[in-house]
């Protein structure tokens, strides 16, 4: 019996959509690994700056991070919850706006985020300070 409650429990936890793992968040249906860490609820900058931040960030023995895409970040939002609306499995996150990759496609100078309160997206000028969730590709 013991056996059976451990083998449920195991599969349970493998099948699990956002599993952390030290300072990163598996989402292993999608393939991609979130940065969780308490950075993610200190840095705050432009555009720019969180796309370089990403680019160069080096954690979980990875430096392969990136912005993520609007599509991705809306993944991890769950919209059963609020303040924040972030899927469960994630440690750290504010009920703050956080930027994506993705550009606004009438105006160059603005970039989509995401409001971890509502789970809300917008599209904000890059002159703006948003919060930063770096993402990787799982290997």
């Amino acid at each position: 019996m013991r056996y059976m409650m451990l083998i449920a429990v195991l599969s349970t936890l493998l099948m699990a959509g956002f599993v952390k793992v030290g300072e990163t968040v598996e989402e292993r249906s999608s393939g991609l690994v979130w940065q969780d860490d308490h950075a993610v609820e200190e840095k705050e900058l432009l555009y720019d700056e969180a796309k370089v931040y990403c680019e160069s960030l080096s954690l979980a023995g990875s430096s392969d991070w990136r912005l993520p895409t609007l599509y991705e970040l809306q993944s991890i939002v769950d919209l059963t919850r609020y303040d924040p609306a972030l899927q469960r499995g994630f440690h750290f996150g504010l009920s703050k706006n956080y930027w994506s990759i993705t550009p606004y496609a009438d105006d160059e100078t603005r970039a989509w985020a995401v409001d971890f309160k509502s789970g809300s997206t917008e599209h904000s000028r890059h002159s703006y300070d948003y919060y930063v969730r770096c993402v990787r590709d799982m290997k």
